[in-house]
């Protein structure tokens, strides 16, 4: 498996202290990895961490040791936060970032607008997460156009954004769908996994 990661860059307004007294802010230096999601890999570990589907993942994906171990080194980055990105209407992006700072990593979806400050609409962390999203803006915002990204791999990526709420009666079958193309099998197990995951995150 070959991963290129890079170029740098920053998102205006998404900060984080800087070395070597880390009591000055400044736009964090983040590190394009779109190419990741063309990865088993990268849906192993998505799937098993931010959205709490193992073991289920694991047997989703056929993934060689060697792989594996890429893709952590990539992820879990210290000097260079990989980011993926998910257009959204207009100018606008999700940017998607690894922040791996010791003893306080996490995953920021952070929303970029041109002329405003960016926003971290939600965060995942090693306790909890906040919420951004409902079922029906989830559906909505991955259905948008996009020439970089597939539907399936839209609604997966933002599947962290999901509050608290009822969801319709056909999720299972959305999930399912969506996981089918990811290249994800035992699709039933996996959705379900994720539905019961989901359930206990948000009470």
């Amino acid at each position: 498996m070959s991963l290129t990661i890079g170029p740098a860059f920053t998102i205006p307004g998404y900060t984080t202290l800087a070395p070597p007294d880390y009591d000055i802010e400044h736009d964090a230096t983040v590190y394009a990895a779109d190419g990741v999601v063309g990865c088993p890999a990268f849906w192993w570990h998505y799937l098993s961490g931010p959205l709490g589907a193992y073991p289920e993942s694991e047997t989703a994906f056929e993934v060689p040791s060697a792989d594996d171990d890429a893709m952590r080194a990539v992820l879990d980055d210290p000097e260079r936060w990989p980011v993926v990105s998910v257009r959204l209407d207009g100018e606008a992006w999700l940017r998607i970032v690894y922040r791996n700072v010791e003893d306080e990593a996490g995953l920021d979806f952070v929303e970029q607008r041109p002329g405003r400050p960016a926003e971290v609409v939600t965060s995942v962390e090693g306790h909890g997460f906040t919420s951004a999203m409902t079922w029906a803006e989830l559906l909505a915002a991955a259905a948008l156009p996009d020439e970089r990204l597939t539907w399936a791999q839209r609604l997966i990526l933002m599947l962290p954004m999901l509050g608290p709420q009822e969801l319709s009666e056909d999720a299972d079958e959305v999930l399912r769908r969506a996981l089918d193309g990811i290249g994800a099998t035992n699709r039933s197990a996996l959705a379900a996994t994720l539905l019961d995951a989901m359930d206990w995150r948000t009470h």
